[in-house]
């Protein structure tokens, strides 16, 4: 099935809209019909934008998707900071609006087969992450390496988001860059060509002792290392 263009602005304020309706009349009572009058939009305009009251709930992501997309294609960041980045922005469309992203959550789990929706949804980011990530994975990478990053993104974004949603934490797009780091971080061998690394050597010393001492001391580590 062919994915549908990106959400515009007009259509994102149209779909959060449309939740509202949703949600204040009841999703069995309300057709698609009622939502393209309750929005503003004749009955074609809105199937030609939305394709169903199904659809409409999920916008944010068609929208979140596409720009996702477009980012890791462009960026000229390194791989490890184009993930954290690409999936914090994702995190910040879809908590934008703090009333429609309660709403579309408590629909989704009235519904089952709106769960079954976003399950859907779920794959399509792991998609986009996985595409990009064997693109830009250093030689040898082992396959899996791939759809275990693509999927351990989805899931730390999408525990930042339930913790947002149920008030566990006040800031989601912080906290999941915070997690994010450490997770890239375990995929750092993969993604980060070794010359390009960056290593931190952690030394405790005897605070009596004199300065040349420890700096000779850390500099005998350095060259131990390097061998």
């Amino acid at each position: 099935m062919p994915a549908k263009p990106p959400t515009a602005p007009a259509d994102q304020q149209s779909s959060v809209a449309a939740i509202r309706h949703l949600a204040e009349r009841g999703y069995e009572a309300t057709t698609a019909g009622d939502l393209a009058d309750a929005v503003g939009m004749s009955r074609s305009t809105f199937f030609r934008r939305f394709g169903s009251k199904d659809d409409v709930i999920f916008a944010d992501h068609d929208h979140a998707l596409a720009q996702l997309e477009g980012f890791l294609d462009a960026t000229e960041l390194p791989a490890d900071e184009a993930l954290v980045e690409g999936t914090a922005d994702v995190l910040r469309l879809l908590v934008r609006d703090p009333e429609a992203a309660r709403l579309r959550f408590e629909l989704m789990h009235e519904r089952p087969a709106l769960r079954d929706r976003e399950l859907v949804i779920t794959h399509r980011y792991e998609r986009v992450f996985a595409r990009y990530i064997r693109r830009v994975q250093q030689p040898a990478t082992p396959d899996w390496v791939a759809p275990a990053l693509a999927a351990s993104l989805v899931a730390v974004h999408n525990a930042a988001l339930r913790d947002w949603l149920r008030d566990r934490i006040a800031d989601a797009p912080r906290a999941v860059t915070r997690d994010l780091h450490r997770l890239t971080a375990l995929y750092e061998r993969w993604l980060t060509a070794e010359g390009d690394r960056q290593r931190v050597l952690v030394a405790v010393y005897d605070a009596s002792g004199s300065p040349d001492a420890v700096l000779s001391a850390v500099a005998a580590q350095l060259d131990r290392e390097a061998r």
